[in-house]
């Protein structure tokens, strides 16, 4: 599966799949991201225009767009870091396949190596890559589990009512993460 997984920056006409895929049943539960095509303007159109630092992808399997990836530096979100005990040298990922005939097939843990891999660690700034599913969002924990991601601890972030579960990989040797 991992040659057949790529990754294409974000575009402007992927907005109406994206809004798609964030109003499906098996994402909106665990995103909480507002459903209508404005709201994904609004929110995305300035990471496609490169005025917000997250990185934002689409995850291609066998040539067709089945989710999305994103990345940035904990040093662009310290108030969130903080919380996370995250380093500011670190990078955060976030990610959902949305679509639905996709997910349970062990797409996810490829992705997020194979996004690591060609993209992430390619900054050589980047030290390790840490995130926060909720809690009980098992396919996602077992996601980034089976990636090679340990769980560090948990937390409640401010203004939020759920817990989430701290992972954390570190930057791999050089001859895994070529520069």
């Amino acid at each position: 599966m991992r040659a057949s997984v790529t990754f294409r920056p974000l575009n402007r006409s992927d907005f109406p799949l994206l809004q798609e895929w964030l109003s499906a049943p098996h994402v909106a539960v665990w995103w909480h991201e507002p459903l209508d095509l404005a709201s994904v303007e609004a929110k995305y159109g300035p990471r496609v225009d490169g005025a917000e630092p997250t990185h934002v992808f689409v995850i291609e399997h066998g040539g067709r767009p089945v989710g999305w990836i994103q990345w940035y530096l904990w040093l662009d979100y310290p108030e969130h870091a903080l919380q996370l005990r995250a380093e500011l040298g670190s990078a955060g990922i976030d990610l959902a396949i949305g679509e639905l005939a996709m997910t349970g097939l062990g797409l996810g843990p490829v992705a997020i190596r194979e996004f690591l891999r060609q993209i992430v660690f390619r900054d050589r700034s980047v030290s390790a890559v840490i995130t926060d599913p909720e809690e009980g969002n098992l396919r996602s924990l077992r996601a980034f589990e089976k990636a090679g991601f340990a769980v560090t601890n948990t937390v409640q972030l401010a203004g939020e009512n759920f817990k989430r579960r701290v992972v954390r990989m570190d930057r791999p040797c050089l001859k895994t993460y070529p520069p």
